[in-house]
């Protein structure tokens, strides 16, 4: 495929990078970086998340460890983490004294937290095409959804917040080789969710399945089954409990 379209073929291009050279990113980088993120859709237009920008060595150190580990991370000139926020807009309504002119009343539902979700998904990935659009390269770290404790007190964290996408950023020397995605068969449908049997699902798998024996046992073992992902179910049930403890149910 050819878009002869720079924007198109940088979205096409996209693979994530775990090794960075030691040049830093500019701050009119750091800057276009951000604005682009800003611009992302939101709900509302609320923007129903906050950016914490992070150089410090120490704080990347940090983060290499409770992020299951990951050297490179420490490596990185910069991350940004994306939290999600409806602490300002809590305040905000109840500032304009709501609290005492609505009966009923309450915090951040769980449409809160997925719209703040979407928002912050949305203005992670902006980021990521800025950047890669300018030759540096990016990788999404889903781990600091982990240890609820620890990255709370990190990074002083309030009610009705999450940390929920940590993007590290760095100038690189070799991309590595683009891993191959599912076929549109398997992933884009016209007009409805089609009926899915047995033969769809080994077809969808085939070629994964020839290239690691038992692929399916394996993968469920290292993902769902790992230590970081019970973790991480542990940790994302305790922001989504302080979200929505004040919740006005409605069923």
């Amino acid at each position: 495929m050819n878009p002869n379209n720079p924007t198109v073929e940088v979205l096409l291009n996209h693979t994530s990078i775990r090794k960075f050279t030691q040049e830093e990113i500019s701050d009119e980088a750091v800057k276009i970086i951000v604005e682009s993120a800003k611009r992302g859709a939101t709900a509302g237009n609320m923007m129903l998340y906050s950016m914490v920008k992070i150089r410090s060595k120490s704080t990347l150190k940090s983060l290499s460890e409770s992020c299951d580990d990951q050297p490179f991370i420490a490596n990185a000139p910069l991350a940004l983490l994306f939290v999600l926020d409806h602490n300002k807009w809590q305040k905000y309504f109840e500032i304009s004294g709501l609290p005492n002119r609505i009966e009923g009343f309450s915090g951040p539902s769980v449409s809160d937290f997925v719209l703040a979700m979407q928002d912050a998904t949305i203005a992670a990935q902006n980021a990521v095409i800025a950047a890669e659009s300018m030759g540096i390269g990016t990788c999404y770290i889903g781990d600091i959804m982990e240890h609820y404790e620890t990255h709370k007190a990190l990074f002083n964290l309030p009610e009705y917040t999450m940390p929920a996408i940590l993007v590290v950023f760095g100038h690189y020397e070799h991309k590595p080789v683009l891993k191959p995605r599912f076929e549109d068969e398997f992933t884009v449908f016209d007009e409805a969710y089609p009926d899915i049997d047995e033969a769809f699902i080994q077809k969808m798998f085939q070629s994964r399945d020839e290239s690691t024996e038992d692929f399916a046992y394996k993968f469920y073992m290292r993902k769902k089954n790992a230590d970081f992902f019970k973790e991480m179910n542990r940790s994302i049930h305790k922001y989504l409990s302080e979200w929505t403890e004040n919740e006005k149910r409605t069923d």
